[in-house]
C-alpha cells in the first residue's frame, strides 16, 4: 500500500514536470526535417522553367532561412564564438568555395567550347565575389554572415525577457517584410543584392522563433509561436490585398509552416529521417541536374514530373557523394 502511494506521488511529479516541459531537442525534430524536404523540392520547383506558381515554390528559401536562424538562436547560448565560427565555416564557407569552383569551371568550359566571351567576363564580376559562380550559391555566404549577427544578438539579449525579445524581433521582421514586398526602398542594384533583400526579414523572424523555443513552459512556446503566425498572416493579407503577392506569399507560408513544425508534436518518421540529410546536397546540385535533364528529356514531360525527377536524381547523387570524402561539402 505504501509503495502504491509512493508510485502515485512519483507519477504526479513526472506529470507536472512534463506539463512544464523544456525546449524541443535541437538536433532532430521530425516536423523540421519534413519541412527541409519540402523546401528542397520547392526550390527545385522555383528553378524549373515554365512551372506555374513558382513564387509558391520559392517558399522553400525562407523555410531554410527561418530554420537556420531559429536553430542558431536556440543553440548559440551554449556555444563559444570560436566553436560557432569553426562549425559554420566548415558547413557553409567550405562548400561555397568548392561548389563555386565547380560551377565556375563548368562555366569557363562552356565559354571555351561555345565561343562565349561573356562567360569569362562573368567570372570577374562583383556578383561572383559576393555570391559565387552560380546565383543560387548566394545563400551560403549570406547565411554565414547573417548567422553571426543572430549569434551575437542572441548572446547580448539573453538577459532580457524572452517574450519581450520575441515581440521586438517579430515586429522588426514584419517591418522588413513590408519594406521589401512593397518595394519602399529599392535601388535597382544587381544580384545578389535583391536576394539579400529578400532574406532580410527571415533574420529577425527566425530569431524570434528560436527565442520562442527557449521559453521553459511549452504552452508559452506554443502561444508565442501562434502570435508570430497570426501577426505574420495579418501583415501578409494586407500586403496581398495591395497587390504585393510574389514576395509576400513565400514568407506567409514559410512562417506558418515553421511555427506549426515547432509548435506541434510530430511522430517520428523513418522516411523523413532518411531524406532530410540529403536536402542541402539537393539544393547545391539541382541546377546541374536540371540543365542536364532539360537537354535529354522530352518536351512533353509535365513540369511536376520534371521537378520530381530533378529532386530524385539530385538526391541520389547526394547520397552517393555522402559515401565519399566529399560528404563534408554537401
Amino acid at each position: 500500500m505504501g509503495s502504491d502511494a509512493s508510485q502515485l506521488v512519483q507519477d504526479r511529479i513526472v506529470a507536472e514536470r512534463d506539463a512544464v516541459s523544456v525546449p524541443l531537442p535541437a538536433e532532430r525534430i521530425t516536423g523540421i526535417d519534413g519541412l527541409r524536404v519540402l523546401a528542397a523540392v520547392g526550390i527545385v520547383w522555383f528553378h524549373t522553367d515554365g512551372a506555374p506558381y513558382r513564387y509558391i515554390g520559392y517558399t522553400g528559401l525562407p523555410i531554410f532561412l527561418l530554420i537556420f536562424f531559429s536553430l542558431i538562436t536556440n543553440r548559440s547560448g551554449a556555444e563559444s564564438a570560436r566553436y560557432f565560427f569553426r562549425r559554420r565555416w566548415n558547413r557553409l564557407v567550405k562548400p561555397w568555395l568548392f561548389w563555386s569552383l565547380l560551377y565556375g569551371a563548368l562555366q569557363v568550359a562552356k565559354g571555351a567550347c561555345c565561343g562565349e566571351p561573356d562567360s569569362f567576363r562573368a567570372m570577374l564580376s562583383l556578383e561572383t565575389v559576393l555570391a559565387g559562380t552560380h546565383i543560387h550559391l548566394w545563400y551560403l555566404p549570406y547565411a554565414f554572415v547573417s548567422g553571426f549577427l543572430v549569434y551575437a544578438l542572441n548572446r547580448w539579449t539573453l538577459r532580457f525577457n524572452h517574450a519581450t525579445v520575441v515581440l521586438i524581433a517579430t515586429s522588426a521582421g514584419l517591418f522588413l517584410l513590408v519594406v521589401n514586398a512593397a518595394r519602399l526602398f529599392s535601388f535597382g542594384l544587381t544580384r545578389p543584392v535583391p536576394q539579400w533583400e529578400f532574406g532580410l526579414a527571415a533574420v529577425p523572424l527566425g530569431f524570434a522563433i528560436g527565442r520562442c523555443r527557449m521559453i521553459p513552459a511549452r504552452r508559452w512556446q506554443q502561444s508565442w509561436l501562434l502570435a508570430i503566425f497570426v501577426l505574420t498572416q495579418v501583415t501578409s493579407l494586407v500586403l496581398i490585398a495591395r497587390g504585393h503577392v510574389s514576395l509576400t506569399v513565400p514568407y506567409s507560408l514559410a512562417v506558418a509552416l515553421v511555427c506549426l513544425a515547432y509548435g506541434w508534436r510530430w511522430d517520428d518518421s523513418i522516411i523523413v529521417a532518411k531524406l532530410a540529410p540529403l536536402t542541402f546536397g539537393i539544393y547545391l546540385i539541382h541546377p546541374l541536374v536540371n540543365r542536364g535533364l532539360a537537354s535529354v528529356t522530352s518536351a512533353g514531360l509535365h513540369w511536376v514530373g520534371f521537378v520530381g525527377l530533378t529532386a530524385c536524381v539530385s538526391g541520389l547523387i547526394t547520397l552517393g557523394m555522402m559515401k565519399t570524402p566529399l560528404r563534408k561539402l554537401i
